[in-house]
């Protein structure tokens, strides 16, 4: 469920050309766009890695010599196979009775398969059902309830590298409402179907980058907020964990981009602004200015014309606000030809 921020883009450096008969020449600052992501939210699939698919069991499976039938033994366990008091208190504690109809008997812990453990409740054709813990040979351990051997409704699922989703399930998958913890510090709360991310939901990062929006299919995909430790904000579409469609961008130095966005990049119709006054309003290809575009300065002077790269490109036109006269020139990467 992790995040790779990719901190190094940079647009060109553009020097906006004017004609020399003009008494103050003007050049843009370089429009560090030093915080632009590729978004990676490798969600590793909560139960695919838990090997619960492997542990539909049938009756022939279960060894019914551990079984007791005497309730005084209802807690009865092997604090050396790893279920412990601890973890049979915990479920009492937090996993109320199912009340489905269903009778089911409280046994003590039973060897299922491969080394596999199971403590709980059974219903009387031998299948899990109600309350119980599951101990896999890898050591990982589901704490919550089952319908016919399956995780259903809540529980708590500890993966043997540390990493925990406490939620809702359906059938062996997350489904519903759960939080998943990594051990590195990385959480996602929020809704999640078939295993996925799916619905509203929140991820932190211990680097202090966050992101609260939608998902679809375990990406972040549709609106959303994702604010970085710098304090820059983007706000608005995501399509497959990339910035893509309309949005916008806010830097730590309050320089604001809002517009349409491609892979991370801006690309289409969008309006720049700086914190001086200066405003760039046009197109956009692989994060230059490309296309028409028109660049205001606070003094009140105006370039209207062609970009290519982020430079001046083609037919173009100064507005000097002091003779309030307008003038069209020809560039070339940036230069004036003619």
């Amino acid at each position: 469920m992790g995040c790779t921020c990719e901190n190094n883009k940079e647009e060109e450096n553009i020097e906006i050309k004017k004609p020399s008969n003009e008494i103050q020449i003007y050049k843009l600052d370089p429009i560090l766009l030093n915080n632009l992501i590729t978004l990676q939210s490798h969600v590793r699939g909560v139960i695919s890695r838990k090997k619960f698919n492997e542990l539909k069991q049938k009756e022939n499976q279960i060894s019914r010599t551990s079984f007791s039938n005497n309730n005084e033994n209802k807690y009865s366990i092997f604090e050396e196979e790893e279920i412990t008091e601890s973890d049979i208190n915990y479920l009492f504690s937090n996993y109320p009775p199912l009340n489905d109809g269903i009778e089911t008997e409280i046994k003590p812990t039973v060897y299922i398969d491969n080394g596999d453990l199971y403590y709980g409740e059974w219903d009387i054709s031998g299948n899990k059902h109600g309350r119980g813990i599951q101990l896999w040979a890898d050591r990982s351990k589901y704490i919550g309830y089952w319908i016919n051997n399956k995780a259903n409704k809540k529980g708590k699922l500890i993966h043997k590298d540390g990493d925990i989703y406490d939620g809702e399930w359906l059938d062996d998958k997350a489904e519903g409402y759960g939080v998943y913890s990594h051990i590195d510090g990385t959480k996602y709360e929020g809704y999640w179907k078939d295993d996925r991310q799916e619905g509203k939901g929140k991820e932190v990062w211990p680097d202090g980058n966050s992101y609260e929006g939608d998902y679809v299919g375990g990406n972040k995909q549709g609106i959303g907020k994702f604010i970085w430790s710098d304090g820059s904000v983007y706000e608005g579409e995501f399509m497959n964990n990339n910035i893509e469609g309309k949005g916008k961008y806010i830097w730590p130095d309050k320089r604001i981009y809002q517009g349409t966005w491609k892979n991370n990049q801006m690309d289409g119709k969008g309006k720049f602004t700086w914190p001086d006054g200066r405003m760039y309003e046009g197109g956009y290809k692989n994060d230059k200015k490309d296309g028409y575009g028109v660049f205001k300065w606070p003094n009140g002077q105006e370039y209207r014309g062609y970009w290519k790269n982020g430079k001046q490109e083609g037919e173009g036109e100064f507005f000097y606000p002091k003779t309030n006269e307008r003038k069209k020139y020809i560039w070339e990467k940036g230069k004036m030809i003619v």
